[in-house]
């Protein structure tokens, strides 16, 4: 199972960077404490931020997600709540709760003691394994690889969703994408398990926003369009190597980006205008 980091890694964080990953690795490695994560998941999580948007969600390809295994979702950014959406939509579609995974930016929510609070009550601290974005990321984004494919290989029930973009694309055009970083591709071939590329689009940026949008009814649709498992096996024999990585990452983009393309006819034949 998971582990807590070696010496090296947890020497280069600071208190509350280690408070928060020994507790991610608590409830990513505990059965009773997963199992309790799940269960509030379930029971406060999903429920409340089903009300946001449950009843201007529409989900494409849903029975493309993998069931017996672990996997990763691929999805674009241009929303904080993104992955959100993604997660309400998947976790409706199987009849036996995943356990769901988002790497997060150690920033606020690793750093800072409100943030800790925060991702065990926003998502029983789904936000795991922590990326760092400072000058310390070429060594430790080396631990949140490590831990991302520990939780893959060990906990069959077990999703990880990923943002290749890596920050919020603010582009106003929703069907153009920043440059992917190639960590997505270099998890996938480590742990062995498929990337399954996913489009969402229709939310606000803000948290404010997607409250107004609700309270008024005249938000734009959120769509999840999910496409076919990528079959990287071929590439699996190249799992240190960083071209592989780019090589399976950009496969990711490019199948997000038709997925894009697909919700673009959707819209302009079910919601013109919008």
């Amino acid at each position: 199972m998971p582990t807590l980091p070696a010496r090296p890694y947890w020497n280069a964080m600071t208190w509350t960077e280690r408070a928060a990953c020994t507790l991610g690795s608590a409830v990513a490695q505990g059965r009773l404490v997963r199992g309790v994560a799940t269960r509030y998941q379930g029971g406060i999580v999903v429920p409340v931020l089903g009300k946001t948007v449950d009843d201007r969600l529409h989900t494409h390809g849903m029975d493309h997600l993998p069931d017996g295994q672990s996997f990763i979702i691929a999805a674009n950014h241009r929303s904080y709540f993104d992955l959100y959406a993604v997660l309400l939509a998947v976790w409706h579609h199987f009849p036996k709760a995943r356990h769901l995974y988002c790497p997060v930016r150690t920033t606020f929510f690793y750093e800072r003691p409100l943030g800790i609070a925060l991702n065990l009550a926003v998502c029983g601290h789904a936000m795991y394994p922590p990326v760092f974005r400072d000058s310390r990321s070429g060594t430790l984004n080396q631990l949140a690889v490590e831990l991302a494919v520990d939780v893959l290989r060990d906990d069959p029930r077990a999703i990880l969703a990923i943002h290749p973009e890596g920050r919020r694309n603010t582009n106003p055009d929703p069907y153009q994408y920043l440059p992917a970083k190639a960590g997505v591709g270099r998890i996938a071939l480590q742990a062995q398990r498929p990337i399954v590329p996913v489009y969402v689009g229709g939310l606000p940026p803000t948290f404010g926003e997607l409250v107004r949008e609700r309270a008024s009814g005249r938000g734009t649709p959120v769509r999840v369009r999910v496409g076919a498992p990528l079959d990287l096996s071929g590439l699996y024999d190249r799992a240190a190597d960083p071209a592989a990585h780019r090589e399976a990452t950009d496969q990711a983009m490019a199948d997000i980006a038709a997925l894009g393309e697909a919700d673009r006819a959707f819209m302009a034949e079910r919601f013109p205008g919008r």
